[in-house]
């Protein structure tokens, strides 16, 4: 063989070899790519499945939060509802006491001494105005359903006195003098009842007393300004 042919042979040897490590390098490169892919699949699959987890965790604390706070408003319109009440009740009971302002229908008297009447009058005494007179005027508003009623602006609550102290007359233990405003609230039509003939009103303005009754469709009467004080009665348990 001579040189000519050992260089060709070499050559394809050479050519042969190139190719064999070429594909062999390609082969590892493919091999190394699907590795990769598959590691980076995996470790997606991974990620996704850690994510999931945190999602549904993150789903159902948020139920549980919706949950509570679902019973806490519940429980708030419960003491809410039970605070109106109470607060409605004290309102009621305030209003029965007297220690609250209060408007609504109602009558007004107005009730004055005789302006003619003179100490030479042997009736003076009756042509005057007197506590048991604004007494008995107070009862039949009671009687007729009034429910609140107030003297010269003294409030009457269960405890009111209206005395008469020498020519000066006290309500609430306050000097009122005449003319005297007396208002009420209730049925006016029912109130007015109280001007019937024969009432205890006829008979005073017979005496001379000045006496003027007016129905009103808004009467305002003030709340007790002193304290209510029980030396006696106490809450049953």
């Amino acid at each position: 063989m001579n040189k000519k042919q050992i260089a060709i042979t070499l050559g394809i040897m050479c050519i042969l070899l190139t190719s064999g490590i070429i594909i062999q390098i390609n082969t590892i490169k493919k091999n190394s790519i699907s590795n990769n892919i598959r590691t980076s699949n995996n470790d997606l699959r991974d990620e996704v499945l850690k994510y999931k987890e945190k999602y549904e965790k993150t789903y159902t604390d948020l139920e549980e939060v919706e949950n509570r706070l679902e019973k806490a408003r519940q429980e708030a319109s419960k003491n809410n509802n039970s605070f109106t009440e109470m607060e409605q009740e004290l309102k009621s009971m305030n209003s029965l006491l007297g220690l609250t302002d209060l408007t609504g229908e109602g009558i007004i008297i107005t009730v004055a001494d005789n302006e003619n009447a003179s100490i030479k009058d042997e009736d003076l005494s009756n042509e005057l105005v007197h506590n048991t007179d604004i007494i008995e005027l107070v009862n039949e508003l009671k009687n007729t359903g009034a429910e609140a009623i107030s003297v010269n602006g003294q409030r009457v609550v269960s405890t009111t006195s209206i005395n008469c102290v020498g020519a000066v007359i006290t309500v609430n233990g306050e000097k009122v003098n005449s003319p005297f405003t007396i208002l009420a609230i209730g049925n006016r039509e029912r109130l007015n009842g109280i001007t019937r003939p024969g009432s205890y009103i006829e008979l005073m303005e017979e005496s001379g007393i000045v006496i003027k009754v007016e129905k009103s469709e808004e009467v305002t009467i003030p709340k007790y300004n002193k304290v209510i004080n029980a030396k006696y009665m106490s809450i049953k348990n």
